[in-house]
């Protein structure tokens, strides 16, 4: 079975980019912004993914990365999750580090950090899949 990673980016080459390069290794959907995400995350189970710090208000109402992250972290706590950021620095590691965050990633991404980042949560998910309970359990009342 294909593993299912979710790509959140309001920056469509970022957004784009990271869809080209996963591809093949995993089934690869996007979402724009937060509350696209969260609609997303709701509709079909993700072993992974991949969230912009940064995102942008929706009819004048903001829901940040952080907020994606731990609502994600709320009804989803097995999900591998990899935060980008055009600013890292130790307060978003900090975060990170409280939210279960699997990688902090900074932008721009070099080739040599999206193998490293592929590899990150290519063991992460094989050992959440692995664990009694992980990943592949169907979820209760469907949604």
């Amino acid at each position: 079975m294909e593993k299912r990673l979710l790509v959140v980016d309001d920056h469509v080459p970022s957004r784009e980019g990271l869809k080209q390069w996963f591809r093949g290794r995993w089934q690869v959907e996007t979402a724009a912004d937060g509350w696209e995400a969260l609609k997303r995350i709701k509709e079909t189970s993700f072993e992974a993914a991949i969230v912009d710090l940064d995102l942008p208000p929706v009819h004048g109402i903001a829901l940040s990365g952080w907020d994606v992250v731990r609502i994600v972290r709320a009804f989803r706590p097995e999900m591998s999750i990899v935060v980008l950021s055009a600013q890292g620095g130790h307060d978003v590691k900090i975060q990170a580090d409280r939210l279960g965050v699997a990688e902090c990633v900074e932008k721009p991404i070099s080739p040599a950090r999206l193998h490293a980042l592929a590899g990150v949560l290519e063991a992460r998910v094989g050992r959440a899949i692995g664990r009694p309970g992980g990943l592949m359990q169907p979820q209760a009342g469907g949604s």
